[in-house]
């Protein structure tokens, strides 16, 4: 139990780092997107695989991850630590059929979902697209960078960037 135990520390920190960051759908603001960030945060899945030789831990079967009024619903749930630390946060990768991220009313969906700590990176792919109830966008790929307080959305093969923006009332893809 002693070693399992600074393992869901570290999960812990690293959904808030990963939920937090999809705080780029409100691109001026910083604050973690969960609430408080020692709100617990809670994780059902099906089943749980750490690899401590491999730096990598899978939750499987129905995962969902909650904190506060946050969300994150997927199929397989990958983190992927440093080499020489589970301390440290490589990647998180969310996949599934559909990967659903609710927050503050608002909601992301993608079948992939890639949080690269290095540059601070997020990447959905698969049908993404984000929904604030009133407006919403969408394309092959949307890529938001967290330091940069900026996304770019690129369209493909499949689809063409799509944009639905209701005049005169207030969404979730920009500040608020």
């Amino acid at each position: 139990m002693s070693i399992m135990s600074p393992v869901f520390r570290v999960f812990s920190v690293l959904l808030v780092l990963l939920l937090s960051s999809v705080l780029l759908v409100q691109a001026a603001e910083k604050s973690t997107f969960f609430g408080k960030s020692d709100d617990p945060v809670d994780i059902v899945a099906d089943k749980l695989d750490f690899d401590q030789k491999n730096h990598l831990a899978v939750f499987s079967g129905n995962v969902v991850a909650r904190q506060a009024e946050t969300s994150l619903e997927s199929d397989v749930l990958k983190v992927i630590f440093a080499r020489g630390s589970e301390q440290d946060l490589k990647e998180i990768i969310a996949t599934g059929k559909e990967v659903v991220i609710k927050f503050q009313g608002k909601k992301a969906l993608c079948q992939k979902m890639h949080y690269f700590a290095a540059g601070r990176k997020i990447i959905l792919t698969g049908s993404p697209s984000l929904d604030d109830g009133n407006n919403i966008i969408s394309g092959e790929e949307i890529a938001f960078f967290i330091d940069e307080e900026r996304s770019v959305v690129k369209s493909g093969q499949k689809s063409r960037v799509k944009t639905t923006i209701f005049p005169g009332k207030r969404g979730g893809l920009g500040a608020q």
